[in-house]
């Protein structure tokens, strides 16, 4: 045995430590949250059922962030195979136009859902729409045309007559859907901030479709409008004038992506189109599109109308690539005056070294 010395040595020599205090409960709470842990990562939702914050449409997984896709029960899947969590918390909001009862014929029926609404005429948007066949009563007839009657007001039955007129006209006239669409928008805008009657509505009805093709890059001339709505071609260029006019003071103040944004009519918009008129091959008219692209680079003939230099570049090109297109021609598919296409073509004549490679004056001139 060793002997514990008054000093606190032992006969060795060697002096004793004391015993440390040990924390039995924090070891316990580590050993629990381990647990817990191990616990939670086996019993991980694989479905979410209800969401603890209001629903709001998913673009990414809210656990890993991965793309989502719709699997063939029409739920959101995550495309990460390590999560691949479903989420059944957020069913299909579209319409449903099934009756999905013991009656259900498996088609769609409009009557199950309300009408689309139209944001150009919101009030009537909002009525009741009867629909009617072959088979239908005199008196379901005669119900269909009271609704229609009552259900749009004077203020909107008027503008839906003009709607009509420009859809059907811009519709002979071969114009694109996306224009018409802008044309009613436009036209929306600008009969709400002020009122025209007479020949003067007639102009402005028309010049809708002159708004819509500058801003989608595809101009027309206040002549082809006139064509287009027929009518004469000072009510046809007025009519443009004042709705150019009430745009530029209403936007005056606006700034940004709220005002409309005109493309710079050119003469290379109204080649092609004049072309496919007269009926001129594909590589002539890209030989007219690049003789138009240099006179805007270099400005070469300033004081003619764009429609006026196309016209003028197109007889130009016939004159010397030897086709068969006449100066009446040219004034019939561009409704520009012979007297304004031989001053253009004069002009062209004077720099033609400049603008017709020599390749293709000696294959067209052989």
């Amino acid at each position: 045995m060793q002997t514990i010395l008054n000093n606190g040595k032992t006969a060795k020599g060697t002096q004793k430590t004391k015993n440390k205090k040990i924390n039995k409960k924090k070891i316990w709470s580590s050993f629990k949250n381990e647990i817990d842990n191990e616990k939670k990562s086996e019993n991980k939702k694989m479905e979410l059922l209800f969401a603890e914050e209001k629903v709001h449409i998913r673009e990414e997984c809210e656990l890993c962030s991965s793309k989502l896709f719709l699997s063939e029960e029409k739920y959101l899947i995550c495309s990460n195979d390590k999560c691949g969590i479903i989420y059944k918390d957020c069913l299909d909001s579209t319409a449903e136009w099934r009756y999905y009862g013991a009656n259900d014929s498996k088609m769609s029926d409009p009557t199950r859902c309300g009408m689309p609404i139209n944001p150009l005429l919101k009030e009537s948007s909002y009525a009741c729409r009867i629909l009617i066949n072959y088979r239908s009563s005199y008196q379901m007839h005669r119900i269909k045309k009271y609704t229609d009657w009552i259900s749009m007001p004077y203020k909107e039955k008027s503008r839906y007559e003009e709607f009509q007129r420009i859809i059907t006209m811009s519709r002979n006239a071969g114009i694109p859907k996306i224009i018409i669409d802008e044309a009613l928008k436009q036209h929306k805008k600008i009969s709400e901030l002020k009122t025209f009657r007479g020949g003067n509505r007639d102009g402005v009805i028309a010049a809708s479709i002159y708004l819509a093709s500058r801003i989608y890059n595809y101009p027309r001339t206040a002549k082809e409008i006139a064509e287009i709505f027929h009518l004469d071609n000072s009510s046809s260029t007025k009519g443009c004038k004042n709705a150019v006019h009430i745009l530029n003071t209403v936007e005056n103040e606006t700034l940004g992506n709220e005002k409309t944004y005109f493309h710079q009519t050119k003469p290379t918009a109204f080649i092609e189109r004049f072309c496919s008129r007269l009926n001129i091959n594909n590589e002539l008219t890209k030989l007219c599109k690049f003789v138009a692209l240099k006179i805007e680079r270099e400005r070469l003939i300033p004081e003619n109308t764009p429609q006026s230099v196309a016209a003028g570049i197109i007889y130009f090109i016939a004159r010397n690539c030897n086709l068969n297109v006449s100066k009446k021609n040219v004034n019939i598919a561009s409704k520009t005056s012979e007297v304004t296409i031989n001053k253009c073509y004069k002009k062209l004549e004077l720099i033609k070294d400049k603008l017709i490679p020599n390749i293709i004056l000696k294959k067209y001139n052989k």
